[in-house]
């Protein structure tokens, strides 16, 4: 009798070993889509989403990528007190739009549910029902938790994908086995993917065009069918904003396709629904967001000053149209800070005055590493010395002309300085040997050269006067390399 119940123990304590090795190889194995190497990270904003407080956030977004750069929770909270989340992700169909409401309701009450409908419209014939690439399904549906919701999801997906596998999704090392040998840091530490202060916002800085043609309605009795799978989940999601008493608000964001017969399609789809239709390509509602091109880019991939608009355009919508309360909430709070950062981080790659660009640099979340070349101290003004002193520079440039000079700055603490009328060599490594550099600054007489090297790359202008280069920490990118000419006139050269 003992020992049977020995054996039946070993067994147990057999299989709970083998079932946590799998999930914790599982976990290892299953690409991580972070702000560190995506400019969609679904696996942080997923993850994020589960550590929200049950019942705390009023307002879902959904769609695809297009979705994640319009729409910032945090702009929106810090302008009208609304608590949003964004849940989109690249390609996000309406079928798996509908699987994600449908998993953020066992934790969410929300009171309006926004949904992007480029892809009722958009679809290439080789993806199929699903409207999106396999590589993409499993980025957006990997991270979500295992419930009932998620097995049907799959379910679903592999009927409408006869390729694809329903034990793959179960057992992600089955798919994903070979990835072993491209494993990174992050994947063996949670912590650099499971924070997400932004909500599932992605932040973009390129610039937009300069001009944009909006849509104006001129046929009312034009029509154009959606795909037929998306309109059934696109039904299937109104039905269950309906049940859960929540307004369904659709949008077709600038830029996307657009004419008379989508527009007329889905405004009527919207009013049989019971749900609004929002065609912000429309020229009245284009012209109402306010966005100034071509910086303030609304268009496809908003810019994060496009975003600014739009965030503030559906906010006031929000607001005043749905009567979404303002509520102060400190998951909100507490990542204001961390916003104002990324903006001004987006900014930088833009600003040309020398005092300027030395505040926005004096930021722990950045390596700044400087380096003179030729001549770096003539075109010095009292406010620019003072902000290099602000960095933590303590070389006094005075009587310094033609020398070399470099820096190396890590989390607001100065690694390493000097400066010299010879040529001057620094090389090290910083965050767990996660970067390797070597900087070397040569004035006039001593070899007229500036390298600023990173993990095997040159990022260094090589001009005239201060080489700068600024590595994001938190997104371990190099997002600045500027010269700025200290010897002359202090212009900001880029290439």
């Amino acid at each position: 009798m003992k020992s049977g119940v020995k054996r039946f123990m070993r067994n147990v304590l057999f299989i709970i070993i083998l079932v946590s090795s799998l999930a914790k190889i599982n976990q290892i194995l299953s690409p991580k889509y972070i702000y560190a190497n995506s400019s969609w990270p679904t696996t942080s904003s997923y993850k994020q989403f589960y550590k929200m407080e049950k019942n705390s956030i009023d307002v879902l977004f959904l769609g695809s990528s297009v979705c994640v750069n319009a729409f910032s929770p945090q702009e929106i909270y810090n302008r009208y007190g609304i608590r949003s989340y964004n849940l989109g992700s690249e390609q996000q169909s309406p079928v798996l739009s509908y699987y994600w409401l449908k998993e953020a309701l066992r934790f969410q009450k929300p009171k309006v549910v926004v949904i992007d409908t480029k892809f009722c419209y958009q679809y290439k014939e080789s993806y199929g029902l699903l409207n999106m690439s396999e590589g993409l399904v499993r980025k957006c549906l990997d991270p979500m938790r295992w419930s009932m919701v998620k097995a049907e999801a799959v379910n679903d997906i592999c009927r409408l994908d006869k390729t694809q596998s329903r034990k793959s999704y179960y057992f992600t090392n089955i798919r994903f086995h070979t990835r072993w040998k491209s494993l990174t840091d992050y994947d063996f530490k949670p912590s650099y993917f499971s924070e997400a202060p932004l909500k599932g916002f992605g932040p973009l800085s390129d610039m937009g065009p300069s001009e944009y043609e909006t849509f104006v309605p001129s046929d009312s009795d034009a029509r154009s069918d959606m795909m037929p799978t998306m309109q059934e989940y696109l039904e299937k999601t109104a039905q269950l904003c309906r049940e859960n008493q929540v307004k369904l608000v659709m949008v077709n964001l600038p830029k996307n396709a657009d004419d008379d017969g989508i527009h007329n399609t889905l405004t009527q789809f919207a009013a049989e629904q019971g749900a609004d239709f929002y065609d912000l390509c429309e020229k009245s509602n284009y012209e109402a967001i306010g966005a100034v091109l071509p910086k303030e880019s609304a268009l496809r991939h908003a810019n994060i000053w496009g975003a600014v608009k739009l965030s503030d355009y559906i906010g006031g919508l929000l607001a005043e149209t749905y009567e979404v309360p303002s509520v102060e909430d400190e998951q909100w709070e507490e990542t204001k800070d961390y916003y104002e950062y990324v903006k001004d981080r987006c900014n930088l790659q833009f600003e040309t005055d020398f005092s300027e660009y030395l505040k926005m640099i004096d930021n722990e979340n950045f390596t700044v590493f400087l380096s003179v070349k030729d001549e770096g101290v003539k075109a010095l003004t009292k406010e620019t010395r003072a902000g290099l002193r602000a960095l933590g520079i303590e070389t006094r440039f005075k009587g310094k002309y033609r020398d070399s000079f470099y820096a190396v700055i890590s989390h607001g603490e100065v690694v390493s300085e000097a400066a010299g009328g010879e040529k001057l060599n620094y090389a090290g490594s910083i965050g767990d040997q996660a970067l390797s550099f070597s900087v070397v600054s040569a004035g006039h007489d001593c070899g007229n050269v500036s390298s600023i090297v990173l993990n095997g790359t040159e990022y260094s202008q090589n001009k005239r006067g201060m080489n700068i280069v600024v590595y994001d920490e938190q997104t371990r990118k190099v997002v600045d390399s500027v010269s700025f000419d200290t010897h002359d006139d202090l212009k900001a050269t880029r290439k």
